[in-house]
């Protein structure tokens, strides 16, 4: 979000305007997001003002899940040269 910022020098206040979007975002929700106890978005800033998101994948573009299981075993039947 954004918002423009203006000060005031003879109020010696400063005035934001209303905030707006600067991209859309589709932050992951849900029981597996955040730290225990917590229910908020993730997402982390640093003082640079790079950030990271956690978002939300469409199915249609995530990459399945390969989990081999005693890989090891199949050292031992090859000869390493």
């Amino acid at each position: 979000m954004a918002a423009p910022v203006r000060l005031a020098m003879a109020a010696r206040a400063v005035e934001t305007g209303a905030p707006v979007a600067l991209f859309p975002t589709r932050l992951a929700s849900g029981a597996s997001i955040g730290t225990a106890g917590s229910s908020s978005t993730e997402y982390a800033v640093a003082a640079n003002g790079r950030f990271l998101m956690n978002l939300a994948a469409d199915d249609a573009v995530t990459s399945p899940i390969t989990i081999v299981l005693n890989w090891q075993s199949g050292l031992a039947a090859r000869e390493i040269r």
